[in-house]
């Protein structure tokens, strides 16, 4: 399914929602959309999808609830659908600016093979988000402090460095840059630069339990049986998952803290046959 900003019809947007919501789920019907919503009418979103009915303001915020928007796909939603609702061409015009203005810029950098050494290490990610947000004038000490488990000035320096290198991080007139804020090494990528890093956050996802306060953190863990089937669709839940949270924290400015988010699924037993 496209992601919001790529429609100009909201009708198409809630049929290819439903559809999408529907082959991954066999029990997801308008009723349960409904509810989610807070809306009486189980057949609103299907009315709506046909063109019989017209969303309202107070009905607007019902389906973004029912949708799971984030803010900024919320606020593109309600443009979208006053855009398409308008009966005037110079308002609708002004909700077109209004869309265009709200489409993400953010693309997300694809990171080539030779540059995966950015991953072997968990604190590489860690340090560059958080020198564009601590005000440490190169004092590698004081920047190193701030990391959880805390880094020498020495390994703050060396990875400082090296981010440089690899061109992840820039200096700028006083300040420090990402020159490409989003990084995605692509789907199923086999590199052993990558399983380091995973291991590693693994690891400090574990340690954590005991280390920090539940307040600061969540871990769970939700065992379930599934089938070839259910395992892919899961596999897709967490992809979709991962690209609100990259929305949620692209949409956060006021960010002040560094935080990673692990995602396990691991089979625990051996298939069953027959």
């Amino acid at each position: 399914m496209k992601s919001l900003e790529h429609y100009t019809d909201f009708r198409e947007f809630l049929k290819d929602f439903y559809e999408d919501r529907k082959k991954r789920s066999s029990t997801f019907s308008y009723r349960q959309f409904s509810l989610k919503a807070g809306i009486r009418s189980p057949s609103l979103l299907r009315e709506v999808t046909e063109g019989r009915r017209n969303l309202t303001e107070t009905s607007i915020l019902q389906f973004i609830q029912g949708l799971g928007l984030t803010e900024t796909d919320a606020r593109f939603f309600t443009a979208l659908v006053h855009y398409n609702q308008a009966q005037d061409p110079r308002t609708r015009m002004q909700w077109l600016e209004t869309m265009r203005g709200l489409r993400r810029r953010v693309k997300a950098t694809f990171v080539p093979l030779e540059r995966h050494e950015y991953y072997s290490r968990w604190y590489l990610p860690v340090l560059r988000e958080l020198a564009c947000q601590v005000d440490w004038d190169r004092d590698f000490g004081k920047l190193g402090a701030q990391v959880r488990p805390e880094l020498s000035a020495l390994e703050t320096e060396q990875a400082i460095d090296l981010l440089v290198r690899l061109g992840f991080l820039e200096y700028d007139q006083r300040r420090w840059i990402q020159p490409d804020p989003a990084l995605t090494t692509g789907p199923e990528v086999d590199s052993r630069h990558v399983r380091a890093g995973n291991q590693q956050f693994a690891d400090l996802g574990a340690k954590s339990i005991e280390e920090v306060p539940p307040s600061r953190r969540d871990v769970s863990t939700l065992v379930v049986g599934v089938s070839e089937d259910g395992f892919r669709r899961i596999k897709e839940e967490i992809r979709l998952f991962k690209e609100r949270v990259a929305r949620i924290a692209e949409d956060d400015v006021d960010s002040d803290g560094v935080f990673a988010v692990n995602v396990q699924l691991v089979p625990h037993s051996r298939k069953v046959e027959g």
